[in-house]
């Protein structure tokens, strides 16, 4: 009677601590292979696809949030942390990532069993972002159609320096148009976004110039028409010199101002590198870089 009152103490303390440790069902491991279309199609009417096993940098977010899940390594039982958002080096690492989309996470604890994507071919800047992702979809289809315009996105931090996204666009490449999204601000500081400095033409400022990062959301530019007392005008643009020529106007007579979009070209041997720069006291912004293109062939 001893032995068996032994055996079911035994059986009731594995009970508890399977009850009292991690919750292994909760925690899903997800994986899908990143595919590019270029519009083309084969014989039969498939789309023709190619896989991407380099370049691919992603970012993984609470469902419709912009919360970062917390992730680990893909089916490791001991939880190794795995920084989010993915680089492109850990997604080529065949022991982390092996050239997929691929993590462990706990999506149930924020209340859904899904998560978002925001994937991102550094080689061009195309984007996709896959809502409701789960451990049941394995494959991610980035559109790369030339002719086509396209709107990317590439996160951001705080940087005091000018800082190399790893996004580079490609030769014959037409930027129509860059938005801020701020979403951690930092009070009285700003963030220029521009192609590589250090490349051939390249400006650290010219995409967008002294945005603000006082407010969270999309940042407007600040080159409105603007009533004054003597003349309407318009005050300073947030564009750069790349994307707008401008003229800053002011409540004087003749000084009204203006600008003039003018588009840029990733042409010949020229800057293609997007960054970010942030004004000296930056330590807390955060947020999304948006931009329009079109790869013209």
């Amino acid at each position: 009677m001893r032995k068996l009152s032994k055996i079911i103490a035994s059986a009731l303390l594995l009970v508890g601590f399977a009850i009292v440790s991690p919750a292994q069902a909760e925690f899903k491991d997800m994986w899908a292979y990143v595919y590019s279309w270029d519009g083309t199609m084969n014989s039969i009417g498939e789309m023709n696809l190619t896989r991407e096993t380099s370049g691919i940098t992603f970012k993984v977010l609470q469902a419709d949030s912009d919360t970062a899940e917390t992730l680990y390594k893909y089916k490791d039982d001991t939880f190794t942390s795995l920084g989010n958002p993915v680089s492109g080096t850990t997604y080529a690492d065949n022991t982390i990532c092996n050239d997929m989309v691929r993590f462990r996470t706990d999506p149930g604890h924020s209340g859904d069993e899904n998560v978002d994507l925001m994937v991102i071919n550094t080689d061009g800047g195309y984007t996709t972002f896959v809502e409701d992702f789960n451990q049941y979809k394995h494959a991610i289809v980035i559109d790369e159609r030339p002719n086509v315009p396209h709107t990317g996105m590439i996160w951001f931090g705080p940087s005091t320096a000018e800082t190399d996204t790893g996004l580079d666009f490609q030769y014959d490449t037409q930027i129509h148009d860059v938005r801020v999204e701020v979403v951690t601000v930092d009070a009285t500081e700003t963030v220029d976004v521009g192609l590589l400095s250090s490349e051939t033409s390249g400006d650290a400022n010219g995409l967008r110039s002294l945005v603000s990062v006082a407010t969270a959301g999309h940042i407007a530019d600040t080159a409105v028409i603007t009533g004054g007392s003597n003349i309407d005008y318009t005050p300073a643009t947030t564009y750069g010199a790349l994307l707008v020529t401008a003229i800053t106007g002011s409540d004087a007579v003749a000084t009204n101002g203006g600008k003039s979009y003018i588009g840029h070209v990733v042409t010949g041997a020229n800057a293609k590198s997007l960054t970010y720069t942030g004004s000296a006291g930056s330590d807390t912004q955060a947020g999304y870089i948006f931009y329009s293109f079109t790869r013209l062939r």
